[in-house]
This record gives C-alpha cells, sequence and structure tokens, in this order.
C-alpha cells in the first residue's frame, strides 16, 4: 500500500486518467460511463476505486485527477473518504483532487437568516454600523403621498 504522488510517472501524450473513489459502485459507474461518453481530443482513461490505498503490486497508469464522491446521507461514505485521504500526498491538493457530493436533494433547505438561536448573532456586525435614527421621521411616515409628478423640492 503507498500514497498516491501527481508525479510519479511522466505524463502521457493527449491522455488523461482519472481515478474516482466512493462506496457507491454504480454511482461510480454511472460518472464513469458519463465521462467516457463526452467527445474530447484527449484519451481518457477512468478508473474506480472504492477506497485507498490502492495496492501497491499492480502496475497503474499515471493518475491526473481524484474525484472523491461522497454521498450526503451515508457516514460511512465520508468516513470512507477522511480515511482515504491519508493515502494522497499533499502536493496531489493544488489542483489534482476534487470532491463530488451527492444525495442533496432531500435535505432540508433554509431560506433567510440561518436557523436556531445565533441567527441574530450572523447580523449583528452590520446592525452595529446602523444609525439609531431612523432615515424617515415618523410625521414624514404619515403625510400623504403627493397626487401626479414628484418634483425636487425648491
Amino acid at each position: 500500500m503507498s500514497v498516491l504522488r501527481p508525479q510519479d510517472q511522466l505524463p502521457g501524450l493527449n491522455a488523461a486518467t482519472i481515478l474516482l473513489v466512493g462506496t457507491e459502485d454504480a454511482l461510480l459507474q454511472q460518472l464513469a460511463d458519463a465521462m467516457l461518453k463526452e467527445d474530447c481530443a484527449s484519451q481518457l482513461k477512468v478508473h474506480l476505486a472504492h477506497s485507498l490505498p490502492l495496492p501497491s503490486n499492480v502496475s497503474r497508469p499515471r493518475i491526473d485527477l481524484i474525484v472523491f464522491l461522497i454521498n450526503l446521507h451515508s457516514k460511512y461514505s465520508l468516513q470512507n473518504v477522511e480515511e482515504s485521504l491519508h493515502h494522497v500526498d499533499a502536493t496531489f491538493f493544488l489542483g489534482k483532487v476534487s470532491f463530488l457530493a451527492t444525495g442533496g436533494g432531500g435535505l432540508p433547505r433554509h431560506h433567510g437568516a440561518a436557523p436556531g438561536p445565533h441567527a441574530a448573532d450572523l447580523r449583528w456586525p452590520r446592525a452595529r454600523r446602523l444609525s439609531p435614527e431612523p432615515a424617515v421621521s415618523a410625521e414624514e411616515l404619515r403625510e400623504p403621498l403627493p397626487r401626479g409628478p414628484v418634483r425636487a423640492p425648491g
């Protein structure tokens, strides 16, 4: 078992190898098939792995991109990715690793301020900059709106 390093081998000419890592085999295969269907000028190879590390006794091509798939409904999926990250060299994270989260369609959505007792804390810095005096006086608010075109005073 070895750590994946981006510079282990020389890059191939007009070729890219992508490693998909995740716990859901059907989803990995579906993503790989969709990637291979796309028309591109380069040769694309997609490899699937359930987790890292990869066996070190197998000769493998240079890996140009690692995509970690995380199912938002599965703790095991996240734990698998966290454990796999220990087997990836830090230099891979300079543009050669991505994370794809799946299963977010059924999660609750919150609109507006963040829910919970600390929602006001998020607004506090902006509220401090506001003046305590209203921008429009109460008397001006009680006056009826003028009819017709609005003209500048003076």
